[in-house]
């Protein structure tokens, strides 16, 4: 019996839980040359949205579609590789033509892949070494894109990663070449806000007002939870329907949260058994348990004021007024400015996210299984 509730690769389309606005807007957008910033809490779903929507007959019939992640990424230099191995290997199965077509354009890596002499097939064996000039060989690649035989769209996912590389400029850079494209329109996707909203809202930035924006935010709980009772139900199995509502509101409708334990649920409750409050919540120690050992490793690379600050935060869930006087005494940290400084490095390790309503920020432990194991623990 397959498990609907996915947590990994690609969600088949029955399995694929709605966001329907959100993928009518983005196809719109889209398709009306503009390029997107979409921006979500960690693990949220946007991968999969953008995979979503790259699926959509609209889009999948008349467009060649791109994904590629560079959180992983340190430099230019690897950018450009990531970016190179992306369009490499979407081609491939189209064809020689195709391929020759792509490979005539990066003539800075010309003698780096090509077709394996015995077996004729293509081989991309490009190296960071072989990227002696990535400024030429990007260049190389949005050529490439603009004077593709059909419109394209490239989904860059962690973009905010580009603002850590040791090149100066790439913002520029990257810029200069993007806004004189007509063939193809990009998706800058990423989950650290307070990088990203900076860099494409702040005036002084190369990349300000040159998107249109989406944040995605949870899925509506009705919605949300109607899908759960039909997947179980679909699947010969029940689940109560106030354990399905009190599993949303646990982790506050965060799509891979839910689906995390609703897989573990799925798979390891017995089948015979209706699935209730404390099934979910048995399913969820054994999560954090598994877990445990990475977060402890975790909690020791951070520095005392860090660790209580994350500790003050994630007792809290939502907290508000971190710099406050209030704040500070009743979770006995050392002073505001402190406080301040520990949520600003740990915004920029991703540890913590943050809601903008305007007026204040709301903070929270972007991990909420780790905000779950840190009040178990601490």
């Amino acid at each position: 019996m397959e498990n609907p509730f996915y947590i990994t690769g690609i969600i088949p389309e029955r399995y694929f839980c709605d966001r329907e606005k959100e993928t009518d807007w983005l196809v719109r957008t889209l398709r009306n040359k503009a390029n997107v910033l979409l921006t979500s809490p960690r693990r949220m779903g946007k991968t999969q949205l953008i995979r979503h929507v790259f699926n959509q007959p609209v889009i999948k019939d008349n467009i060649i579609t791109f994904y590629t992640d560079i959180f992983a990424t340190t430099s230019l230099h690897e950018m450009v590789l990531f970016l190179s191995k992306e369009i490499y290997s979407k081609l491939v199965p189209k064809g020689k033509t195709a391929l020759d077509r792509f490979l005539a354009f990066l003539r800075s890596l010309s003698g780096s892949f090509g077709y394996n002499p015995v077996t004729g097939s293509p081989s991309f064996d490009v190296k960071l070494g072989d990227i002696h000039t990535p400024e030429l060989t990007l260049e190389e690649v949005f050529m490439y894109l603009e004077q593709a035989d059909d419109p394209c769209i490239f989904a860059i996912d962690e973009f905010q990663q580009i603002s850590r590389y040791p090149e100066k400029n790439v913002e520029a850079l990257l810029r200069s070449h993007i806004q004189k494209m007509n063939n193809c329109q990009f998706i800058f996707a990423g989950s650290n806000r307070h990088t990203l909203e900076n860099m494409f809202n702040a005036p002084s930035r190369p990349f300000y007002n040159s998107t249109e924006q989406l944040y995605l935010d949870r899925i509506p709980k009705k919605a949300y939870t109607d899908f759960i009772l039909e997947q179980f139900s679909m699947n010969r199995r029940q689940i109560d329907a106030l354990a399905a509502s009190f599993l949303y509101d646990l982790f506050e409708g965060h799509t891979y949260y839910v689906h995390n334990v609703l897989h573990n649920a799925f798979a390891f409750v017995p089948p015979e058994k209706t699935i209730d409050e404390n099934d979910i919540l048995a399913v969820l120690n054994d999560i954090l348990e598994e877990k445990g050992r990475a977060y402890s490793s975790m909690m020791n690379r951070l520095n005392y004021q860090q660790k209580e600050t994350l500790i003050a935060i994630a007792k809290e869930k939502k907290a508000r007024g971190v710099t406050s006087v209030a704040f500070v005494r009743k979770h006995a940290l050392k002073s505001p400015s402190s406080v301040q400084y520990a949520i600003s490095q740990l915004l920029d390790e991703q540890i913590l996210t943050y809601e903008d309503t305007g007026k204040s920020k709301t903070y929270s432990v972007a991990d909420r299984f780790l905000e779950k194991w840190i009040c178990k623990v601490y």
